[in-house]
């Protein structure tokens, strides 16, 4: 599912991320430990598609994220720290606006807004705008984004924050 090699990421002449390999097999669930400043956000941000590895290559499903990052990036549902939401759109209008960025319309956008909303429990904040929800709220939204396109593979980044 995700393949990692010799990944790695310089800032100037700072090294984030040093020769990176590992991989993550169907059903598996890996975890990043380590104190601030240890490279993991850098590494999902490479993963992503969001930051380019100074050397190394990173695959989903396949799909170098450098050369076929739109194809890899379709299979990917993603939580960045912070879970950048419009905080003026209301719950609902922002994951029909999500829904519709993945490709899909009429029922099947709202059969999976509803499927994401049902799984994270929002249904009592739909027309609550995002800035008035909690910080936990919040991610729940960021999560429900991630996952409205069912992707194959998930990485959530401080899922658990708030």
């Amino acid at each position: 599912m995700i393949e990692i090699s010799k990944l790695t990421k310089r800032f100037a002449q700072h090294t984030v991320v040093d020769d990176l390999s590992f991989s993550v097999e169907r059903g598996e669930v890996l975890g990043f430990l380590g104190p601030n400043g240890a490279g993991k956000s850098t590494t999902m941000k490479m993963l992503t598609g969001f930051l380019a590895p100074t050397s190394g290559t990173a695959r989903i499903l396949g799909f170098d994220i450098q050369q076929d990052t739109l194809k890899a990036q379709r299979q990917i549902g993603y939580l960045p720290e912070g879970a950048p939401c419009y905080g003026d759109m209301t719950v609902r209008s922002f994951l029909d606006f999500i829904a519709e960025v993945r490709g899909f319309k009429g029922a099947e956008k709202r059969q999976r807004v509803a499927r994401a909303v049902a799984q994270v429990e929002l249904e009592n904040v739909l027309e609550q705008s995002i800035e008035t929800l909690s910080k936990g709220f919040k991610r729940r939204v960021g999560l429900a984004q991630a996952i409205v396109h069912d992707p194959k593979v998930l990485i959530l980044d401080e899922p658990t924050d708030g």
